[in-house]
């Protein structure tokens, strides 16, 4: 209908109508390539903030569960060390995950494949990723150790206790280092739990640059961590 009365216009040569008649052509379409736009940020939004819901979750996941795996893990060493402060020689510490062994894959991958990045501020995605990435090499070195705690110690629980142990009563060395992976495995927990639930609170607003929620790195070769075989 416009498109008509501009070419009216314009064969009547009627300038002041045509001047009106452009004016409202180029607004038309220019609304229209910004009603187009608006309608896409907004899909762009509701989709970002589908993704950013899931993630946090799966991140509030781990704030909880971290600590409650440490708190159990500390459990089974004070009762091993009680067991041997009473001079018995109780099955060396081990630790299992009901369920699966398999770790949950880093869903970086698929939230680039989503084209989210550019939704989201890009350290956070950078950080996002790191973590799930940190998640999945902790999750590898469990399944590292509880392949041994399948093959060398489940088989043995029903067995003399004494197996676990060498001549002078100490805990073998293979099942002493299984203990140290445990240890190890275990302090990562508050680490991933804090970080967890730092990329949680910056997914609230994903878009806007925040702190950085990077563990920071500590230098040195740290604190060795506690042998499972507690007192000799």
């Amino acid at each position: 209908m416009m498109l008509r009365r501009f070419a009216h216009s314009l064969r009547e040569q009627n300038w002041a109508a045509i001047a009106i008649e452009f004016v409202l052509l180029v607004a038309g379409v220019f609304l229209g390539i910004q009603v187009a736009n608006w309608n896409q940020d907004r899909e762009d939004s509701i989709r970002a903030g589908r993704i950013a819901a899931a993630l946090q979750r799966d991140l509030a996941d781990e704030a909880v569960v971290g600590p409650m795996i440490d708190k159990s893990i500390s459990a089974l060493f004070a009762d091993y060390d009680a067991a041997r402060a009473r001079g018995e020689q109780p099955p060396p510490v081990y630790f299992r995950v009901i369920g699966s062994d398999t770790p949950p894959k880093s869903p970086c991958s698929g939230m680039l494949q989503a084209q989210i990045a550019d939704l989201v501020d890009p350290q956070l995605l950078w950080e996002l990723c790191f973590y799930y990435d940190e998640r999945d090499g902790i999750g590898i070195r469990y399944i590292r150790y509880v392949t041994f705690v399948e093959a060398e110690i489940l088989p043995r629980l029903h067995g003399d206790p004494s197996a676990f142990y060498d001549a002078d009563g100490k805990l073998r060395p293979e099942f002493a280092a299984s203990a140290d992976r445990l240890r190890d495995w275990q302090h990562e927990f508050p680490r991933m739990s804090a970080w967890a639930a730092c990329l949680k609170d910056r997914l609230n607003n994903p878009s806007v640059p925040g702190r950085s929620c990077r563990p920071k790195v500590i230098g040195g070769s740290g604190e060795r961590p506690v042998s499972a075989q507690g007192s000799p």
